[in-house]
């Protein structure tokens, strides 16, 4: 099938120019104007004068000479760069949606302790009982101090998690994937997308329920995997950006 290099055409003037580029390109056949857009890219289209089907293909540069410079030379003139390294996705892992069975536990018994503290505050009495007449330890109630102190840890539990969970970061480019974790100390993984042989992907009942899962990713010279992120949301949607990019 024949193939037409098109030129690219944007009109201000066209209210919609914001929209959409227009190609502009030469039937192979008639040698009639053909123009068309840019979503029309990936597949054959047809001239509207002749009707026969061709390809379009986006203009590349060629290289047209070659030349040895130094340094000095090099550095003083305006080269062009490599484009910059994009972030497709950060995500960081989930707190309480990975953990569903402890979450339910501290959800239990914080509202007993939260209900404990409330009535042994204000002195409502249950059947007949007050627990407020429960044994004083200084200004409050011992019932008081527990539920206190239960409401306190719990709280110390969250906490640690939600900044285990800020301190644990994975960035997927379209270059590579970057495995970050560590409060104190930092530890750093990173595999380059084109030497990964393999995405393994974990998940028990719950987690699939949940879209949560882990991710592991070994490259190519590497027998073991190294990166290996837990409690990751939407891991699915980390694998396929991954082998997207892959070249």
């Amino acid at each position: 099938m024949a193939c037409a290099e098109p030129l690219v055409t944007n009109d201000p003037s066209s209210p919609k120019a914001s929209l959409m580029q227009v190609l502009s390109a030469i039937c192979p056949y008639c040698n009639h104007d053909v123009d068309s857009t840019i979503d029309h890219l990936d597949g054959p289209i047809v001239c509207p004068e002749c009707r026969k089907p061709f390809e379009m293909e986006m203009p590349t540069a060629v290289v047209t000479s070659v030349q040895e410079v130094d340094e000095k030379t090099a550095s003083g003139k305006r080269l062009a760069a490599d484009p910059d390294e994009r972030t497709l996705i950060k995500v960081h892992p989930v707190v309480l949606r990975a953990r569903p069975v402890a979450t339910l536990i501290l959800g239990m018994i914080f509202l007993v302790a939260a209900v404990a503290m409330i009535l042994s505050i204000t002195g409502m009495a249950i059947a007949g009982y007050s627990l407020n007449d429960t044994m004083s330890l200084g200004p409050a109630s011992l019932l008081t101090w527990v539920s206190a102190i239960t409401l306190s840890v719990e709280a110390v539990v969250i906490g640690y998690w939600v900044l285990l969970s800020r301190f644990t970061t994975l960035t997927v480019t379209d270059d590579r994937t970057i495995y970050q974790r560590g409060i104190v100390s930092r530890e750093t993984s990173e595999v380059q997308h084109d030497d990964v042989r393999n995405i393994q992907l974990d998940q028990s009942f719950m987690q699939r329920l949940l879209n949560v899962g882990s991710v592991g990713i070994s490259s190519s010279g590497q027998d073991d995997l190294e990166v290996v992120a837990e409690r990751l949301p939407g891991p699915k949607k980390i694998i396929q950006l991954i082998r997207e990019n892959q070249q």
